[in-house]
């Protein structure tokens, strides 16, 4: 016996639910917002304290990590605060700001 159609059955109440739920947060969002936004601005455009408008930016993935993990002028290092994965979500994040 198939045993997939009872289990959809059984899903079909939670459809509706599931449909008007909420897009997950990205990661490294919550971790760009305590951090980042300070300076750069939820956009990216903010540019406070000398901060680079990150919507401008021209910097790969591995431009961007170095300077969260290492810092640079005014910007502080993170890479003693958050870890490599953390660092990792807040440039991902960080690359979706246009």
């Amino acid at each position: 016996m198939n045993l997939r159609l009872p289990t959809l059955l059984l899903l079909l109440p939670f459809l509706p639910h599931l449909a008007a739920a909420k897009p997950p947060v990205l990661a490294g969002q919550v971790l760009f917002q305590k951090n980042c936004v300070r300076c750069h601005g939820a956009n990216g455009k903010l540019g406070l304290n000398g901060a680079h408008d990150l919507t401008k930016s021209n910097l790969n993935i591995f431009g961007r990590t170095y300077l969260v993990t290492k810092g640079l002028g005014k910007m502080p290092a993170f890479g003693k605060m958050l870890t490599p994965a953390q660092v990792q979500q807040v440039v991902a994040y960080s690359l979706t700001l246009k």
